[in-house]
């Protein structure tokens, strides 16, 4: 029947599973994978034919994407907690390419600036490029440590039991808060008044999609910290996730089946029994893991007298992240011949991202905000073996779902022709961007295709296109009840929703849900043991 297969046979259709998970993205499958591990079986559940959540890669004419997974960090050393999960999950079998020493790249009209390798060379490349700054900078490193610090008593609220939140959230909390109640820009404002040095340390903005005077500090310097040390991509390509978790999963006599999506959670007595998919089919576990983030599992999934008030009214005041454009090109020529670094670059139209981002969402004709340029090909020492003669570059830029409503509710690649026009005018706009960075690629674009935030919300059901789930602001960190335990006994919650952005975190979030399933707790498993 293979890994992937969209019916059970009739004898699991019958049976009971330990754990049914609604969505198969990192969260799910890194839990569903633990489980397994320790003898659970497992069902996840996927809507769309492809497994894999934002972790999948597409393919047309022969050329092959990402959609999520462009980078991660802290995965360079196997003792690494991240590398350690990873490792167990895939029961070793997945490797880490590190890209170039200069992880990521940040071009201004005037200068550009290089993040490079390693905390105190980073340090150094940017006291280099800002002398009179030095005391600023270095205060900023230490921040960004001790954010990392904190964050791991806010997390670990995350397993206790829901009735301890009004004593655990005031304690293990408040060293987190301290920095998550104030906005990027309010930090580092305290630091330095250097507007360029504020627009470089805060150049990375879209990997959590709020620009300074919005965001939470707490979620920019779990990314900056996160890669201090570098960068890291999957040996094989973003795919090679799902195909080294899936045999885990499946060997053990759980399954990943696609094409089927839930259209409720079943609750009885304030129990999750199991889940009701769309073609009226029940399945029934001890524990149902959602990964359809917080709003679709409130909002939609769960019957509407078991939605908590404070819930909603929560959700309420916290808005999706934005969406995002994104211009997926098929190049002519293996990597060594596009000469393609191994380096995301990041085109700002300047140093305040805050008011490029408000003049580009009031008008589309407005210079792009920011642009940022990765390549696959470049960091995946397969590549070459996988996809002979051929690169590719993705080109992401931040984009309103307003821009795109009127279309909701058309069908894919039939929107029609005004939708088409638009679409033209944006890919030329990105693609320009991408030719003055890399003029070597001018005669090479063999073949380009654009997503917009309905393609977000079509392929990965994620409300208004968007592409981190609720924003990463202030606003998110104040509520207690956004955490891996949700009110209703037996129903977890993981994904980016469920502690902050990026694939790590949510495999990270999965971790949390096996330890209250397992009652044990997993990651300090994992760090007393010699290997996975």
């Amino acid at each position: 029947m293979g890994l992937l297969s969209r019916r059970v046979d009739a004898s699991a259709t019958g049976a009971s599973f330990d754990v049914i998970f609604i969505g198969s993205g990192m969260g799910s499958l890194g839990a569903a994978a633990i489980l397994s591990r320790h003898g659970l079986k497992v069902l996840v559940l996927e809507r769309h034919s492809v497994a894999g959540g934002m972790t999948h890669t597409f393919q047309r004419k022969g050329y092959e994407w990402d959609v999520g997974v462009h980078c991660l960090g802290r995965l360079h050393e196997p003792d690494e907690p991240l590398r350690r999960v990873f490792d167990f999950v895939t029961e070793g079998a997945l490797g880490w390419a590190r890209m170039d020493r200069v992880y990521d790249r940040l071009v201004f009209a005037d200068r550009r600036h290089d993040y490079v390798t390693g905390a105190e060379a980073f340090e150094a490349e940017l006291c280099g490029a800002f002398p009179s700054e030095r005391k600023a900078i270095a205060a900023y490193v230490r921040l960004l440590h001790g954010v990392k610090r904190a964050s791991l008593r806010y997390f670990i609220q995350h397993v206790l039991p829901r009735w301890m939140t009004p004593l655990t959230h005031p304690v293990l909390g408040w060293p987190f808060r301290r920095h998550s109640n104030r906005t990027t820009r309010d930090v580092l404002s305290s630091l330095t008044s250097d507007p360029r040095l504020l627009g470089v340390l805060t150049g990375q903005w879209g990997n959590y999609a709020l620009p300074p005077a919005e965001s939470s500090f707490a979620m920019h310097a779990l990314v900056a910290e996160n890669y201090l040390e570098g960068a890291c991509y999957p040996v094989g390509g973003a795919g090679a996730i799902l195909d080294h978790i899936a045999p885990v999963i499946t060997r053990a006599g759980g399954q990943v089946r696609v094409r089927a999506e839930v259209k409720e959670i079943l609750v009885r007595e304030g129990r999750a029994l199991g889940v009701r998919l769309t073609d009226g089919e029940e399945l029934r576990a001890r524990y149902v893991i959602s990964g359809a983030g917080a709003a679709q599992t409130w909002g939609s999934l769960l019957p509407e007298p078991w939605r908590p008030p404070e819930v909603t009214r929560g959700l309420q005041r916290i808005p999706q992240s934005i969406g995002h454009l994104g211009l997926y090109l098929g190049l002519k020529g293996a990597p060594d011949e596009v000469a393609l670094p191994a380096t995301n670059v990041w085109v700002h139209a300047g140093y305040d991202h805050d008011a490029n981002l408000r003049a580009f969402t009031r008008d589309a004709s407005a210079p792009l905000p920011v642009v940022y340029l990765s390549s696959s090909a470049a960091r995946d020492p397969s590549w070459a073996q996988r996809h002979p003669g051929r690169s590719t570059l993705t080109a992401l830029c931040p984009a309103p779902y307003d821009w795109f409503e009127k279309w909701e509710g058309t069908r894919w690649r039939r929107r029609g022709a005004e939708y088409d026009d638009l679409k033209a005018r944006l890919s030329e706009r990105l693609l320009c961007v991408v030719l003055e960075q890399f003029p070597q690629l001018k005669g090479r674009v063999e073949y380009q295709e654009l997503s917009t935030p309905l393609s977000t919300a079509h392929f990965a059901h994620r409300p208004r296109g968007s592409i981190y789930g609720l924003e990463h602001s202030p606003e998110r960190f104040r509520q207690p009840w956004l955490r891996s335990r949700l009110p209703i006994q037996g129903l977890l919650l993981v994904g980016q929703d469920a502690v902050s952005v990026g694939v790590g975190a949510s495999l990270m979030s999965g971790v949390l849900a096996a330890s209250i399933v397992l009652r044990r707790n997993v990651l300090g498993d994992l760090l007393r043991k010699d290997s996975p």
